[in-house]
C-alpha cells in the first residue's frame, strides 16, 4: 500500500493507511539510513489512517527504495 508524504509541512509527515506499513518504514529508515529523529506512528485524525513525523533531512529516495526492495 502506497504512503503520502507531505513535504511542505514542516516537519515532513508520511501517512498511510496501514499502520504496520508505517513501522516497516520507520525501521527500514533507522537501519540503512540512519534517520532517528521522528515521532512515533499515531491517528490521523484529519484525514484518517496513520501518520508520523520525521524530524530530519529525508530523501525522498529513501523511501522509493522502501517499496523498491
Amino acid at each position: 500500500m502506497p504512503v503520502r508524504v507531505d513535504w511542505d509541512r514542516q516537519p515532513v509527515s508520511i501517512h498511510s493507511e496501514d499502520k504496520f506499513e508505517l513501522e516497516q518504514l520507520i525501521v527500514f529508515l533507522k537501519n540503512k539510513h540512519s534517520i532517528r529523529k521522528r515521532s512515533i506512528v499515531m491517528a490521523d485524525k484529519e484525514a484518517g489512517g496513520f501518520l508520523f513525523f520525521v524530524y530530519q533531512p529525508c530523501d525522498p529516495r529513501w523511501i522509493v527504495e522502501f517499496y523498491q526492495r
